[in-house]
């Protein structure tokens, strides 16, 4: 049996519309477990149809601290913890289940869209070394350009992979472990609470192409929040000082910058692009430090479920030729006005 464990948070549809995709991915015993940390009645009571297990928190939780809730009730050799916002295709969470019989945990391609086109970027480790890397990037526009050009190159490699493969991190929107696994700190509320549990995990880390699931991504960075800024910086922070002790935490909070942009032409719709053998990529930030990528768009645009779900008010986008990392061309298309 698989326990599939969701953390919701004022997002019951999406959650339901996640249980109702995972049931109907797989003929296989599947055990749902709902934390729902919204504090609200309402929000438990609308998951009660649908889960096997509700836990109604008490207060928010977090993310780290609904998953450990949760794997309490689980039942499942193996269990896998995702967001709300998610849509299992047939087969995704076997595909994870099988992955993990050599492995610690395992992680599915996620797909912006409905068509599995627009892949999701890999997940970073966020070791010192890569955070001197964006510290030197948001003081230095050569620097920039040189780690966008290697950044570039580490995502195409990573949307190219068809196998199961050893990878350094996962995203947490959905993530299989085994049910012995250790928990998860909580110190660590929102952001960095899944790559914090890898690090300790031990193991094989795993990348499953053939589990494919759809996300909403990056919702939460398209949004001007001062609060979810503020979450970020407190939670990098406990990271970096828990992995690299408090003197090179706050040496090198110290020493960033706000981040650098490119220079984008404004569009309010799609723009076609010539060339051969490009890649699409669309991102919320302005210096691409994180992308998602189409790999056989000729049209730069995005499906109108990527567009009707978009939280922030701009998306940039761009063409780069796969082999050189080339930029064709750069784009901010404003959603809302």
């Amino acid at each position: 049996m698989i326990s599939l464990l969701i953390v919701n948070y004022r997002s019951a549809q999406l959650a339901i519309d996640a249980i109702r995709s995972a049931r109907a991915a797989t003929n296989r015993p599947l055990q749902v477990i709902a934390v729902d940390n919204s504090v609200d009645a309402s929000e438990s009571d609308t998951l009660r149809p649908h889960a096997d297990v509700v836990i109604a928190s008490a207060k928010n939780r977090g993310y780290a601290g609904g998953i450990n809730d949760g794997r309490a009730h689980c039942k499942g050799e193996v269990i896998v913890v995702a967001n709300p916002d998610v849509v299992f295709a047939v087969g995704a969470l076997y595909a994870l289940a099988d992955a993990l019989n050599d492995a610690a945990a395992a992680g599915p391609a996620l797909f912006w869209d409905d068509e599995h086109r627009w892949l999701l970027p890999p997940s970073d480790l966020h070791t010192a070394s890569e955070k001197i890397g964006e510290v030197l990037a948001s003081r230095s526009r050569a620097w920039l350009r040189l780690r966008d050009r290697s950044r570039f190159r580490k995502r195409v490699a990573f949307w190219e992979l068809k196998q199961t493969t050893e990878v350094p991190a996962l995203s947490g929107a959905v993530l299989g472990f085994h049910a012995d696994a250790p928990p998860f700190d909580e110190r660590f509320a929102l952001y960095f609470e899944e790559t914090d549990f890898l690090r300790r995990l031990g193991g094989r880390i795993v990348y499953v192409p053939a589990a494919r699931v759809r996300h909403l991504y990056n919702q939460s960075a398209g949004q001007v929040s001062a609060e979810a800024a503020a979450r970020y910086a407190q939670s990098e922070l406990r990271y970096l000082e828990k992995w690299n002790g408090p003197f090179v935490a706050r040496t090198l909070k110290s020493m960033e910058k706000p981040p650098l942009s490119f220079e984008f032409t404004p569009i309010d719709g799609p723009v076609s692009v010539e060339g051969e053998d490009l890649v699409v990529e669309a991102s919320p930030l302005a210096n691409f430090a994180t992308a998602a990528g189409c790999l056989d768009c000729r049209t730069v645009d995005l499906p109108d479920e990527v567009l009707s779900s978009w939280r922030g008010d701009t998306i940039y986008l761009r063409a780069l030729e796969r082999g050189s990392g080339r930029v064709v061309g750069a784009w901010a298309r404003r959603i809302r006005l």
